[in-house]
């Protein structure tokens, strides 16, 4: 049986074309290292099931660290946390919103399943947020080439073996998505996170070390 595996999973609604990335991280000697290249599927629960079931096996422990709303509001169109991220300047989707409501009961229903079929942990992120905190390509667009580009080069960066798996490929916007939630996965199980939280939910964000020859780290801004 392996050591623990950190799975992210940039959650998509569309069954007509690839929408949802996944993605999956281990610890190498202490060091976060991709652990295969991400995949990038159509929004079908049960390819997304088999992807996230197949990348846990063998694996003592794992946790899934999803980009969607895993709760809803108590009351309005925003919960607690987002209008927490809101307040640090980081804009975000209104998770009571009718226009996102497909988005959200799919994420309710992926934490359900992952909790009760897998037996996994499972937590809310949000890449933009965790961009921010890394300071990874937080001014950049990340569905152009050039964004993406900036992006990928900062994930190669803090997590090991990104350069040698992309042969020069280019990640798809998903797929980069889902390697910041596996990472951030990653540093919630090192215990160096903020936690965007309150009543009725909560999102977790990745905390940027401040220097390398420390254990210390920087908080969102």
């Amino acid at each position: 049986m392996n050591a623990g595996v950190f799975i992210g999973v940039d959650l998509g609604t569309s069954t007509k074309r690839k929408s949802t990335g996944v993605a999956c991280i281990i610890d190498r000697h202490g060091t976060p290292w991709i652990h295969s290249l991400p995949e990038h599927i159509i929004s079908e629960d049960t390819l997304i099931h088999g992807t996230i079931a197949r990348m846990s096996s063998d694996h003592a422990s794992c946790i899934v660290a999803i980009d969607a709303p895993l709760s809803r509001p108590d009351h309005g169109s925003m919960r607690d946390c987002e209008k927490r991220l809101r307040k640090h300047g980081i804009p975000c989707y209104p998770s009571g919103a009718k226009w996102v409501q497909d988005w959200v009961d799919k994420g309710i229903e992926l934490k359900g399943w992952c909790e009760n079929t897998v037996g996994t942990r499972v937590i809310e992120i949000y890449p933009y947020a965790a961009r921010r905190a890394l300071d990874i390509g937080a001014r950049v667009k990340k569905k152009s080439k050039e964004g993406r580009r900036v992006i990928q080069k900062g994930l190669c960066e803090i997590i090991g073996g990104m350069n040698e798996m992309n042969q020069d490929i280019l990640f798809s916007d998903d797929e980069l998505d889902a390697i910041i939630a596996a990472y951030t996965a990653y540093c919630v199980e090192q215990g160096n996170f903020n936690k965007m939280d309150g009543f009725d939910g909560a999102i977790y964000i990745p905390l940027k070390m401040a220097d390398h020859t420390i254990d210390e780290y920087q908080p969102v801004r």
